[in-house]
């Protein structure tokens, strides 16, 4: 399982950033991955179990649901389905949050095993540095949602450290 952790540290609380990330349905408000994204679970909106489709960025799509559910603490998404995917299977992410005074660091760890010899030969060339990418890119639209209200854009999203 290939392991890739990014930490940002927020200007928010952590009651501010889970609201965010407990609207489950909506993560295509700010995740810049994503072109839309809806519940797939209409009686259960979030907490353990909680299901969405999401709609990738140019292509593709995945199912998530909720495997792991501490509010204002850690989420734990697995990702199943994939659609027009690299050669990428068992994918799952740990949202966690750890309040630091009057901030907050958020910690996103996204975990992949890739499939076959092709997802082997691509993984250190393509797969990882692009599934880094997303990972570091998520914890930018969060925060850039957060302050701002809206989505990234791409132009917004090469300025942002």
């Amino acid at each position: 399982m290939i392991n890739i952790t990014v930490t940002r540290t927020m200007p928010f609380s952590k009651e501010e950033i889970w609201a965010v990330l407990d609207d489950f349905e909506n993560i295509h408000l700010w995740n810049p991955g994503l072109t839309s994204s809806h519940s797939t679970s209409l009686e259960l909106p979030t907490g353990k179990g909680a299901q969405r489709h999401c709609d990738l960025t140019p292509f593709g799509s995945f199912e998530e649901r909720i495997t792991e559910y501490v509010p204002n603490e850690k989420m734990v998404i697995d990702i199943y389905d994939g659609a027009k995917l690299p050669p990428i299977k068992n994918m799952g992410a740990t949202i966690a949050l750890t309040e630091l005074g009057n901030q907050t660091n958020v910690s996103f760890t996204f975990k992949y095993e890739t499939k076959g010899l092709m997802g082997k030969i691509m993984n250190p060339i393509m797969i990882k540095p692009k599934m880094a990418e997303g990972t570091e890119n998520f914890l930018k639209g969060l925060e850039h949602y957060l302050k701002n209200g809206k989505k990234i854009t791409r132009q917004e999203l090469k300025k942002v450290s």
